[in-house]
C-alpha cells in the first residue's frame, strides 16, 4: 500500500468518526444510554476481531496489556456515556467539543515529564484551548458553573475521557513496541458493559420493533470499528502530520454532521468556541513542531 492510499485511509478514518457522536445520540433516544453503549461496542468488538484478529500475547508485554487495556477501557465508558447520559441533543455534541481537548493534554502531560519544553506559544495556546471551553458554556444568565451543576456526570465524564485518552496516547506511544491490541481493548469493553448492564438493568430489554431502529446502531458499530482499522492504517503507513493536523478539525466536522442529523440548532457562542479550542490546539501542536518546521521529512 502506498503512502497517497494509507493517508486517504486515515482521513476515511476522520469522517467515519464524524458521524459517531450523532448517531449515538440518535440510538439512545430508542435503547436509552446504557444498551446504546453496550450494542455499539459489542457489534465493533466482533466487528473487530474478524478483522483484525487478536494481538500475538507472546511477543507482547502483559505489563503494557494490561495498563493500556484498562486505560482504553475506562476511556470508551467515560466518553460513550459522557455523550449519552447528556441532558440534550445540544450538550451531546458540547461534550465532543470539550473532549478535543486532548491534544492540549498530551502537551500539558509530556511538559510535566520534560519531555517537551514548554514556551510562551504553548502556553498561549493551552489558555486559548481553555477559554473555547468557556465560551461554549455561555449563555445568557448560564455560565459554565451554571452547566455544570445542572449536567455534572456528563462534564465529570468528558473531562475524564479527554485526561484518560492523553495519558493512553502517551503510555502506548512509549511501550507498544508497534503492538496493535484495538481488537483486545474492544472485546474487554464490551464485557464489561454488559456485566454493568446486567447489574444495573436485569434481563430487561427495551423493546423495539422497527428494524431502522436497529439499523442506527449497526452503522454507528461498523464506522465506529472501520475508522479505528482505517486510522491504524494511516498513522502507520500515510502523512502523519497531515493527518494530525486534520484530526483538530475533526470536532467540527463532527459537531456539523450533528446538527444536520439530529436537527438540532447550536448558538453561535458554540461555534465561537469551537472555532476557538480547535485553534489553541494547533498552537499547542506547532509550538512542538516549530524547531522541526524546516525539516524536509516533515514537510507537508
Amino acid at each position: 500500500m502506498n503512502r497517497q492510499i494509507a493517508t486517504s485511509m486515515g482521513i476515511l478514518a476522520l469522517l467515519l468518526w464524524s458521524t459517531l457522536v450523532g448517531l449515538l445520540r440518535l440510538s439512545t433516544e430508542i435503547f436509552g444510554p446504557i444498551y446504546t453503549v453496550t450494542y455499539v461496542y459489542t457489534l465493533s468488538a466482533i466487528l473487530l476481531y474478524f478483522s483484525y484478529g487478536l494481538p500475538d500475547f507472546k511477543k507482547t508485554s502483559a505489563k503494557f496489556l494490561i495498563i493500556s487495556s484498562s486505560l482504553f477501557v475506562i476511556f470508551e465508558l467515560c466518553f460513550a456515556f459522557s455523550i449519552t447520559l447528556a441532558k440534550s441533543v445540544e450538550k451531546s455534541i458540547e461534550m465532543n467539543i470539550i473532549f478535543s481537548l486532548w491534544p492540549t493534554l498530551i502537551i500539558l502531560m509530556l511538559a510535566v515529564l520534560k519531555e517537551e519544553k514548554v514556551n510562551f506559544l504553548t502556553i498561549f495556546g493551552i489558555l486559548i484551548s481553555f477559554s473555547g471551553i468557556v465560551m461554549i458554556n455561555y449563555h445568557p444568565n448560564l455560565n459554565f458553573i451554571d452547566n455544570f451543576y445542572k449536567n455534572p456526570l456528563s462534564y465529570i465524564l468528558i473531562f475524564l475521557a479527554s485526561i484518560l485518552w492523553a495519558f493512553y496516547c502517551i503510555y502506548t506511544k512509549k511501550h507498544s513496541n508497534g503492538t496493535n491490541a484495538v481488537s483486545l481493548y474492544f472485546i474487554l469493553t464490551a464485557i464489561a458493559l454488559w456485566i454493568l448492564t446486567f447489574f444495573t438493568q436485569g434481563f430487561n430489554f427495551p423493546h423495539v420493533t422497527h428494524f431502522t431502529s436497529y439499523s442506527f446502531i449497526l452503522i454507528n458499530a461498523f464506522f465506529f470499528a472501520m475508522g479505528y482499522l482505517a486510522w491504524n492504517v494511516g498513522i502507520i503507513k500515510g502523512n502523519m502530520p497531515l493527518l494530525v493536523i486534520l484530526s483538530y478539525f475533526s470536532p467540527m466536522l463532527s459537531s456539523a454532521f450533528s446538527v444536520i442529523v439530529l436537527h438540532s440548532t447550536l448558538s453561535n457562542n458554540f461555534w465561537y468556541g469551537a472555532i476557538t479550542v480547535t485553534f489553541g490546539s494547533l498552537i499547542c501542536w506547532l509550538s512542538t513542531r516549530k524547531k522541526q518546521i524546516h525539516h524536509p521529512k516533515l514537510a507537508i
